[in-house]
C-alpha cells in the first residue's frame, strides 16, 4: 500500500506522460542492411517460424501506395484494394495515367505506384553483425524476391518440397544482403542445409509433447502483433485523404470526375466503412496459455503447406477503358 505522506511530497516526474516508446517498436523489426554488414556486405542466419497467434496469417503480404497531398503536404500510406482482390482505384488510376500518351500523364503515374511487402515472424539463429539478437524472435519485412524463394522451397521445380516453417522439418536461411546502386539486394540469399528442427536455448527440438509445449512459450517471447500488418478497409476519413490526393494531384477533372462519379464518391464515402486501424497499433496482446488442443492444432497448421493471407492474383489489367461506363463498373464496390 502506499504511504499516505507521499500526497504531500509530490514529484513533477508523477504527472509527465512518459514519451511513447518508438524504440521498442524498431526492436521488433529485424532490419538487415548492407550498411550494417561487414564491408557493406550484411551476413547472418535465421529461420523462418510460424505465428503462434495465429498459424494461418504466418506470412501477411500487402500492396500499398505512399501518397503525398500537393496541397496540404500531408504525408501516409494507404493499403490498395488490389491486395485481397478488389477493384483499386489507386491501381487503375496509375495504369490510366501510365499508358497515356501524355509524358505528363506518365510522370503523374508514379504519385500512384504501388509497393509490395511482406511480413513474417523469425528466429535469429546467427548473427556477427549483431550477435545480442541471436535467439530472439523479431518481425522480418521483406519483398518478392525473398518470397520467391520462399515459394520454391513449398513448391520447387525440382527436387523434394520443404516447408520452410515446419518447426521439426524447415530449413535454414542464409541472409546475404549487399548495395547495388543505391538499394539492398537480396538476389545472393539462400536457403542452406538439411531439413532440421528448430533449436531452443541451444537444444535441439524434438516431437514430444514437453518440447512442443517449449516451443509455443519460446514463440510467445517474440512479438505478437504480426496480424496488425494484414490488409485494413479503408473508413470514410482514408477515403476522404485518398480522394483529396487524386484530386490535388491529377489535373484532368474530367479524368477525376469519371473515375469518382460511378463509385458513388461525391461523398467520398465508401458504402461500407470498416474501421482503420493503423499498421503500427497491435491488435491484440499477448495469446492466453495454450492448452494442449490448441497446441495441436497449431502444430498441424505449421506443418502443413504454409498458409499465406494472398488471395488468387486476379488476371493482368488489360489498358484502362476511356468510356464512364467501364469505369463505373471497376470501382462500383469501393
Amino acid at each position: 500500500m502506499s504511504n499516505l505522506n507521499d500526497i504531500f511530497n509530490l514529484s513533477n516526474e508523477m504527472f509527465v506522460t512518459p514519451p511513447t516508446q518508438k524504440e521498442s517498436k524498431d526492436l521488433e523489426f529485424y532490419k538487415p542492411y548492407s550498411e550494417n554488414g561487414k564491408d557493406g556486405v550484411y551476413k547472418s542466419l535465421i529461420r523462418f517460424v510460424p505465428n503462434p497467434a495465429e498459424p494461418a496469417k504466418s506470412k501477411i503480404h500487402k500492396y500499398y501506395v505512399y501518397l503525398k497531398d500537393p496541397v496540404s503536404g500531408d504525408s501516409f500510406s494507404a493499403d490498395c484494394p488490389s491486395t485481397v482482390g478488389k477493384k483499386s482505384v489507386l491501381k487503375d488510376l496509375f495504369w490510366k495515367l501510365k499508358q497515356s500518351h501524355s509524358a505528363a500523364d506518365q510522370e503523374l503515374s508514379k504519385n500512384f505506384s504501388r509497393k509490395e511487402d511482406y511480413y513474417t515472424l523469425i528466429q535469429i539463429v546467427a548473427d556477427k553483425n549483431k550477435p545480442e539478437l541471436e535467439g530472439k524472435v523479431m518481425l522480418w519485412k521483406f519483398g518478392k524476391k525473398v518470397n520467391d524463394m520462399i515459394e520454391n522451397q513449398l513448391k520447387p521445380e525440382y527436387g523434394e518440397a520443404c516447408n520452410p516453417y515446419d518447426l521439426f522439418s524447415g530449413k535454414l536461411f542464409a541472409v546475404h544482403v549487399r548495395k547495388v546502386g543505391d538499394w539492398n539486394n537480396y538476389d545472393m540469399c539462400q536457403f542452406v542445409g538439411e531439413k532440421c528442427s528448430i533449436e531452443v536455448n541451444s537444444r535441439k527440438m524434438e516431437k514430444t509433447q514437453d518440447d512442443m509445449n517449449a516451443i509455443v512459450e519460446y514463440l510467445k517471447t517474440g512479438p505478437q502483433n504480426l496480424s496488425s500488418f494484414d490488409y485494413k478497409e479503408w473508413d470514410d476519413s482514408m477515403t476522404e485523404k485518398v480522394m483529396n490526393v487524386i484530386r490535388n494531384t491529377v489535373p484532368d477533372g474530367r479524368l477525376i470526375n469519371e473515375i469518382t462519379s460511378g463509385a458513388g464518391y461525391a461523398n467520398s464515402k465508401p458504402s461500407n466503412p470498416v474501421s482503420y486501424s493503423s499498421p503500427s497499433a497491435p491488435e491484440h496482446s499477448a495469446p492466453a496459455p495454450v492448452t494442449t488442443s490448441v497446441q495441436d492444432d497449431f502444430f498441424a497448421n505449421a506443418n502443413s503447406s504454409l498458409p499465406t493471407s494472398q488471395p488468387a492474383k486476379p488476371a493482368p489489367s488489360s489498358a484502362p477503358q476511356s468510356s464512364s461506363s467501364s469505369l463505373d463498373d471497376l470501382y462500383a464496390d469501393l
